[in-house]
């Protein structure tokens, strides 16, 4: 998600809805999922908005919209500032909560090479489950949500 403002000149936003709902971390860094058919069939179908930003003026981008912003006046100076806003999902609150175990020394111990594989590997997945499982139902939430916030606040990485 970003939000868009507009400082100098006037600035055309072609936008096309997300492919995906609530799009994923790797939907949203095009390098990871381009296809060269996109361009083609975004051309085709024409955008699902096109705003033109003034300046003064700001757009919401939300996650996963396609934009393809370009200048109205190819005589005139077009400047934009992009703010992105790190977004949290559940995802982020169950990734925190998981690494969260790696503070107990039963989350540590090597799985043996023969453990990984047919019903060995199928115990060690219910053994995890219900130890993740008593790990969630031993927090305390009111010092985890605190963590998470702190951690909002602080990382400066993609989130899912």
């Amino acid at each position: 998600m970003a939000v868009i403002v507009q400082i100098a000149g006037i600035k055309r936003w072609q936008l096309w809805r997300p492919m995906s709902p609530s799009p994923k971390r790797e939907c949203q860094e095009s390098f990871r999922v381009w296809d060269p058919g996109f361009i083609p069939r975004w051309e085709a179908m024409g955008p699902d908005l096109e705003i033109a930003l003034r300046p003064g003026q700001s757009l919401l981008l939300p996650r996963g919209w396609v934009h393809n912003p370009h200048a109205l006046d190819s005589e005139v100076r077009s400047i934009h500032l992009t703010f992105a806003i790190r977004e949290r999902t559940p995802v982020w609150v169950a990734e925190k909560l998981v690494g969260r175990v790696i503070e107990k020394d039963s989350f540590r111990r090597v799985i043996l090479p023969g453990d990984i594989g047919g019903h060995r590997l199928s115990q060690q997945v219910r053994d995890v489950g219900q130890a993740l499982v008593e790990h969630v139902a031993g927090l305390d939430v009111d010092d985890f949500a605190q963590s998470l916030y702190r951690a909002a606040l602080s990382e400066k990485e993609h989130t899912t």
